[in-house]
């Protein structure tokens, strides 16, 4: 099932500004889980939230993974189409204004925003990513000048090693991002601050 049109779960909730949060739930969410933080982020902002469509043990993702914990590449290659191809349909559907799609999501669902940002750079105009690692094994080289990227990890975080983390940053910087790595002391979560700080940062 491609899941490349609006038949696919999602929410649309429009704001009152030009920009749109395009927000990507975790392993285990889905379209609701966070809205939350997509409103936070920008309370004036329409938000489009799509449900991961891969299923691991009965639990919503982007893509799949193996048993070892590593990516299935050519899975994310297939979540990335899919979803440019469903904001293709939610952009005239719900006449968004698609050079201000501004991405967030954790874990999964950030490892699928990145993706989508080096695959398809022209969809959007930045991403704030909580609790995410680079996606790829290896990343072409890929034009993202005028991209505003936070990076949100957290220091013992197991899944996004700090050394990763600021691997990944040096990379998109050098594809021309404007990158922010932001880190806290705790592992695999969100950190409320963190989410005020590219909130103001956002807005100004």
């Amino acid at each position: 099932m491609a899941n490349n049109n609006l038949s696919r779960p999602h929410v649309f909730h429009q704001g009152t500004s030009s920009r749109t949060i395009l927000a990507l739930h975790g392993t285990g969410g889905d379209e609701h889980n966070i809205l939350g933080l997509a409103q936070a982020l920008d309370p004036t902002a329409s938000i489009l939230s799509p449900r991961g469509m891969h299923l691991e043990g009965g639990m919503n993702r982007f893509f799949e993974r193996y048993a070892d914990g590593t990516f299935n590449e050519q899975s994310i290659e297939d979540a990335v189409n899919e979803l440019a191809e469903f904001i293709d349909a939610a952009a005239y559907e719900y006449s968004i204004d698609a050079g201000n799609v501004f991405a967030t999501g954790f874990s999964n669902g950030a490892n699928t925003a990145s993706a989508l940002m080096i695959r398809r750079p022209e969809l959007l105009a930045g991403a704030a990513l909580f609790g995410s690692t680079i996606p790829f094994a290896h990343v072409d080289r890929v034009d993202l000048t005028g991209t505003r990227v936070w990076l949100a990890n957290g220091d013992v975080d197991s899944y996004a090693p700090i050394d990763v983390s600021e691997r990944w940053v040096d990379q998109l910087r050098g594809f021309g991002a404007d990158v922010t790595l932001l880190r806290h002391l705790g592992g695999h979560e969100i950190w409320p601050k963190h989410v005020q700080l590219i909130a103001g940062e956002l807005r100004a």
